[in-house]
């Protein structure tokens, strides 16, 4: 059964660092919070990083996926 879990919120550049800082500490641990769920990371992964523009938005997406 897939498990999916998904957080969205506002923030600022400043909100953003805070959250890029606290991730980077998990990574170095070992694993990364989703809302409430720990996932522990492999030691290696792929890393995707997209971005895309359409009609008025922007966006940076970060995605890391491995086989288990």
């Amino acid at each position: 059964m897939a498990e999916k879990e998904k957080v969205e919120k506002l923030t600022n550049k400043e909100g953003l660092i805070a959250y890029l800082k606290d991730l980077i500490s998990q990574v170095e641990q070992g694993y990364v919070m989703v809302g409430e769920r720990r996932v522990d990371l492999p030691e290696s992964f792929e890393l995707e990083i997209k971005y895309k523009e359409k009609e008025n938005k922007k966006e940076v997406e970060w995605e890391i996926e491995w086989k288990f």
